[in-house]
């Protein structure tokens, strides 16, 4: 699916500030593939389980360069069925010209999850690239036109990997050559009197595009392309403390104002702020760095066998952090079956779970993702189904 010296060269050549950019020719060798993992994710993402299912995605649609709110809507429960994603956007979406934005896309598919945090953020780990503040993985989906947002700028590095099966065209702007924008606006739609001094870039299905922070850009689609992106959200220290005490400031239950002064003031007294730092560190790595999972829950349990999640486990003390969720339990024997990738049979969970505390080790595991049934009948030694 992917070249995966070609991404290494790259993370460690450019990482950690990805200051220059990069154009990768089929580092994607698979596009297809990597394609139906997002289509499987985005047909989870709008089926809604219920009438009381309001687990929404973060979806906008754009028809131009404007925000279609009831296009969104419409989308955001419209049942993809996963056939042809163009046709459904215009179908859905009511009629032509709709480019779809969807963020956290990973959360919704634990198969794209495990590649995209397996293949792509691991090199990215190796390389010594900062994931304090996390990434996001999003994916835009249109059939022509140019990127909604016009000429623009990220505060962060994009990582652009375009699945097609359209080819796409990109052009940058050195920021010196970009003439200063009227008004002090950081984006223009008027991009034609720009385009002579930029570089463009006719990127295939396959084809990669590192554009740095700060960088102007602009795509345009040549035909139905589904285009996978990449937000490395750079290190802030006072925003990574801030959060931390605010944390722990909520989690001493205030209930006034001056409860809440109190609950500040305590929590900068111990090491209150320290832990939440790292616990907010370890829940971050166990989704891969990306956002938490919503597959465990809308995903029945069928038995086992169980395969183990390729996603992180971090164990500290007496707490395990999978898939976004602190467990307050000991693994013990437990912890030899989590090799990532294994297949865990009725056997081995019968062993497992020998006494109700190891069961109900077994049962929290099922219940957070970190055991996924992949059987077709219920384990009947862990007491209930969860």
């Amino acid at each position: 699916m992917l070249d995966e010296g070609m991404w290494q060269e790259l993370c460690h050549r450019h990482g950690p500030r990805f200051a220059e950019r990069a154009h990768l020719t089929g580092l994607i060798r698979r596009p297809d593939a990597l394609a139906e993992l997002i289509l499987d994710a985005v047909r989870a993402a709008t089926t809604r389980l219920g009438d009381h299912d309001d687990d929404l995605p973060a979806m906008r649609a754009f028809r131009g360069a404007c925000l279609d709110y009831a296009a969104s809507e419409r989308l955001m429960s419209g049942a993809f069925p996963g056939s042809d994603l163009h046709a459904w956007l215009a179908e859905r979406g009511g009629g032509d010209g709709i480019c779809l934005a969807v963020n956290a896309l990973e959360s919704w598919s634990v198969e794209l999850a495990e590649v995209l945090y397996t293949r792509f953020v691991v090199p990215l780990e190796t390389a010594g690239v900062p994931l304090t503040r996390g990434v996001d993985w999003y994916c835009f989906a249109a059939s022509a036109g140019t990127t909604p947002f016009g000429v623009h700028t990220d505060p962060e590095p994009s990582f652009i990997f375009n699945l097609g099966p359209a080819a796409k065209t990109a052009w940058t702007w050195p920021e010196p050559a970009l003439p200063a924008l009227a008004h002090g606006r950081p984006r223009t739609l008027d991009a034609q009197p720009l385009l002579p001094a930029a570089d463009s870039v006719r990127l295939a299905p396959g084809d990669f595009l590192l554009v740095p922070a700060g960088m102007y850009h602009l795509f345009r689609n040549d035909g139905p392309s589904l285009l996978l992106g990449l937000t490395v959200y750079p290190e802030d220290p006072e925003r990574t403390a801030t959060d931390a005490l605010t944390y722990e400031t909520r989690r001493r239950t205030p209930g006034t104002v001056a409860d809440a002064i109190g609950a500040f003031r305590d929590a900068l007294k111990d090491d209150g702020v320290e832990r939440a730092v790292t616990r907010g560190a370890m829940l971050r790595r166990s989704c891969g760095h990306g956002s938490p999972p919503r597959f465990p829950t809308r995903t029945p349990d069928q038995g086992p066998p169980y395969t183990v999640t390729r996603l992180p486990i971090v164990v500290a003390g007496r707490s395990v952090f999978a898939l976004g969720r602190e467990l307050s339990v000991e693994l013990g024997g437990l912890a030899e079956l989590l090799k990532p990738g294994a297949l865990v049979g009725a056997d081995e969970l019968r062993d497992a779970a020998a006494t109700p505390e190891r069961a109900a080790v077994v049962r929290a595991l099922i219940r957070v993702g970190v055991l996924r049934s992949v059987g077709t009948h219920h384990d009947t030694v862990l007491g209930h189904h969860c």
